[in-house]
């Protein structure tokens, strides 16, 4: 887990699928100036060894444990998959968090067949079938290479128990129950939660907020860390 910076609101970030800490670097550089920021890697990612488990509830244990570990009122920011268990957190143990930041994600994750298909039969196809679709169209090609050399980084069981956790995820039913202010964030070019599932989850969860960002896809906080930096300053600002 990276740390950085001191003051309150805490922040806790989540990456998605195929994803480690290293995603939100800008965002802990920039936000480490006014609060504690933290980012984890999920069972199985970056620096975290793989243990049993079934996917998503036991990515949502690992957060609870991070929450439990921090023990200060924390705003839980989640990127797609990270998205889903920051709702999933949100919903079974809210007395933890102050806010909720999510990012590129939606109520339900619907996952293509073939990237599904992929990851259990061509992990070097499903790489590129996902990066393929992850960028805006003014990503450069380095930034593009640098989310394909990190999602190699995590191993083939990794990426298909992400990608079926995904396609499993449906709390459409359960957004009005959501008790804390919420920030809904994505990219206005963004192919794999496009803006209408941000749209859903700002109209159906009381006390949310949408930001859309321009010149941005599926990974915006690296596309456009800046403004994902400054957005999320604003709500946590909000909040004290």
């Amino acid at each position: 887990m990276a740390q950085a910076g001191q003051g309150q609101p805490a922040l806790l970030c989540v990456h998605g699928a195929g994803g480690d800490h290293t995603i939100w670097g800008e965002q802990l550089r920039e936000l480490a100036k006014d609060f504690s920021v933290a980012a984890l890697d999920l069972n199985g990612h970056g620096r975290s060894p793989a243990r049993a488990g079934d996917g998503l509830a036991t990515y949502v244990e690992d957060v609870l444990a991070v929450l439990e570990y921090l023990n200060t009122p924390t705003v839980l920011v989640g990127h797609s998959m990270g998205g889903a268990i920051a709702l999933t957190v949100a919903l079974q143990r809210p007395s933890n968090l102050v806010g909720l930041g999510l990012v590129g994600t939606g109520a339900k994750l619907k996952v293509h067949p073939q990237i599904l298909e992929l990851c259990q039969t061509d992990f070097e196809r499903a790489v590129e079938l996902v990066v393929s679709w992850a960028f805006g169209e003014g990503a450069s090609a380095e930034l593009v290479q640098r989310a394909r050399e990190q999602m190699r980084r995590n191993d083939q069981a990794a990426l298909s128990r992400d990608f079926a956790s995904c396609s499993t995820f449906d709390v459409i039913d359960q957004l009005g129950a959501i008790s804390v202010p919420t920030l809904v964030l994505c990219g206005r070019e963004d192919k794999l939660t496009p803006v209408k599932y941000s749209e859903y989850l700002q109209r159906n969860i009381p006390n949310a907020h949408l930001r859309v960002i321009e010149r941005a896809g599926h990974m915006v906080m690296l596309e456009q860390p800046d403004a994902v930096a400054q957005a999320l300053r604003e709500f946590c600002g909000r909040l004290l």
